[in-house]
């Protein structure tokens, strides 16, 4: 029996002086036995007689019922429209809770001018923002009035 590394033979007494993780090394790389390639290929053909019979007894793959794919794809529709419904909630709330919250900061201004200079720069909406002023001419010449007050003298509020 050859050693791979060494290229020798090793007779039976060596290796039976071996011990059994050094003779399973040995062995390995042995040409096997008559008997063990016997069987080797009796193993081989039952697994392919096995194979054939199974392919062969195989149910035919079944086709799908049209009612059922119709099915299938209604409840596929309303997961989706759920998905999407509970998309649309989340984004209305977080549009609320900042709304909420940037009419609180607002409101905490300790004096108006900061106050609309926060309300003008910071719109509750970002997309309902439009090029068009809808302020009358009163209202546009108070505004205008308490943004160009820098003493406060307008707005007499305590700080």
């Amino acid at each position: 029996m050859a050693d791979p590394k060494t290229r020798r033979t090793h007779t039976q007494a060596e290796l039976r002086k071996l011990n059994p993780m050094q003779r399973a090394r040995v062995l390995a790389y042995e040409q096997p036995g008559k008997e063990v390639a016997a069987s080797v290929l009796l193993a081989k053909g039952r697994l392919r007689e096995h194979a054939t019979k199974s392919a062969q007894e195989a149910p035919p793959p079944r086709t799908r019922d049209p009612e059922q794919e119709k099915q299938t794809k209604v409840v596929g529709h309303l997961k989706a429209a759920e998905a999407r419904n509970r998309i649309r909630l989340m984004r209305f709330r977080f549009q609320c809770m900042r709304a909420q919250e940037l009419a609180n900061m607002i409101s905490c201004q300790p004096a108006a001018r900061d106050a609309i200079r926060l309300e003008v720069f910071l719109s509750s909406r970002p997309e309902a923002t439009s090029s068009q002023v809808s302020l009358g001419r009163f209202q546009r010449e108070r505004v205008e009035d308490l943004v160009a007050d820098d003493g406060g003298l307008l707005t007499n509020r305590i700080p």
